[in-house]
């Protein structure tokens, strides 16, 4: 019996990045994964979700037609990528707003452009996505002239204000680094972790989870050595009931070989030949 799930998630990722239109970095597995789920974070699943709003959010009149469009996107499950930032698919670009505390920002344009992107709009709302919900929490303009947008704690306020449990809690007494947005923007350029208080004093870690040193979003570290670990094990559960599986499939002696399948956000062991799944209690990540 012959088995490399790790390669079969190296294809699998590629194959998932092709369909993203986006170009394989390598062939190296993490690379590949890595970057999968990156983007996987930056343009969320087109499924439907609910809409809520915390009591601060507004936009100006001339948007609300654009806003209701785009909230009507959300409740059918239709993709938010032509609301995305502009650079959501550009490999060699960071979210560091997303990877250090979780936020989005979405375009609140209605005509559709030929590039398949929404008009862009100076001002935009920021907001964080559950597998469930949108929660819009404020919009800002952005671009030339508001660049501390990124790192306004009011953001985290708003949350902390409107929907506590979507922020980490602490229960260790810590000071916070009172850190100006420039400060904060150039600590993220640095791929330096900073605490962020919320309007009660507490201070907790990023809620994005924040980044290592090479930029990487720690959420995505985390997610591939789970993942990895998942494979591991499943390798581990085939080959010690080698004996019951190749009987299972009825192949006596016969060599065989068998394969990871990456669906519906669970993980499928299967002989390719015959077809056969071999289930296993193992959920897909993230």
């Amino acid at each position: 019996m012959d088995m490399d799930f790790r390669a079969d998630l190296l294809k699998y990722a590629q194959a998932e990045l092709s369909g993203l239109g986006v170009e394989a970095p390598s062939n190296d597995t993490t690379d590949c994964t890595l970057l999968l789920f990156k983007l996987r974070r930056r343009c969320p699943e087109a499924i439907r979700r609910d809409t809520k709003f915390s009591s601060s959010f507004s936009v100006p009149d001339d948007l609300k037609a654009g806003l209701s469009k785009l909230c009507g996107v959300i409740h059918l499950g239709g993709s938010l990528g032509p609301y995305l930032s502009r650079s959501t698919f550009n490999t060699q670009r960071h979210d560091q707003l997303l990877d250090d505390w979780g936020i989005l920002h979405l375009h609140l344009g209605e005509q559709m452009q030929p590039n398949g992107m929404i008009e862009s709009t100076q001002i935009v709302a920021f907001v964080l996505i559950t597998p469930d919900c949108v929660y819009f929490i404020e919009a800002y303009p952005h671009g030339i002239g508001h660049g501390d947008v990124w790192a306004k704690e009011q953001l985290i306020g708003t949350i902390a204000e409107n929907w506590p449990s979507l922020l980490p809690s602490n229960g260790t007494r810590m000071t916070s680094e009172r850190l100006t947005p420039r400060e904060r923007i150039t600590l993220r350029r640095k791929s330096v972790n900073a605490t962020v208080a919320k309007p009660s004093g507490e201070v907790v870690f990023p809620p994005g989870g924040g980044f290592m040193s090479n930029k990487t979003a720690m959420a995505d570290f985390m997610s591939l050595q789970k993942l990895y670990a998942q494979l591991d094990h499943l390798e581990s559960v085939c080959r010690l009931t080698e004996d019951s599986i190749q009987h299972s499939l009825g192949f006596a002696d016969k060599d065989f070989r068998l394969h990871v399948l990456f669906e519906e956000r669970e993980l499928w062991v299967y002989e390719p030949t015959s077809g056969t799944k071999l289930v296993f209690d193992v959920e897909l990540t993230p």
